[in-house]
């Protein structure tokens, strides 16, 4: 049986006018969900161990590698973010801790 049938709902060319028009793209998604995972790995009050705690600082203030995929370069590009511009807000969090706190409440 054919995917492409005229009453079958489910195509491959039906797949990719769906994912053009949709205005939620999981992947899109998936990496606001990683770089909310770091952030609140890096400054939440949940206890963390240290080398989980240090991984994400590592990976949200390392050097910027933007062609490296899935780096924090890498992923503000492709969530239409200044990667230089949001390691400069996380870091002003540093000495505001309950500012960022009141922040990381919204990602919950």
């Amino acid at each position: 049986m054919s995917n492409s049938l005229p009453g079958n709902r489910f195509s491959p060319e039906r797949e990719d006018d769906n994912e053009a028009s949709s205005p939620v793209k999981p992947e899109r998604n998936l990496l606001a969900a990683v770089l909310a995972r770091a952030i609140c790995d890096a400054f939440g009050t949940a206890h963390c161990e240290r080398h989980v705690v240090r991984s994400a600082r590592q990976w949200l203030f390392g050097k910027l590698t933007p062609k490296k995929p899935f780096s924090f370069a890498w992923v503000a590009l492709h969530l239409d973010l200044d990667p230089i511009s949001l390691q400069q807000s996380l870091r002003g969090y540093e000495s505001k801790p309950e500012e960022i706190q009141e922040r990381l409440s919204l990602l919950r």
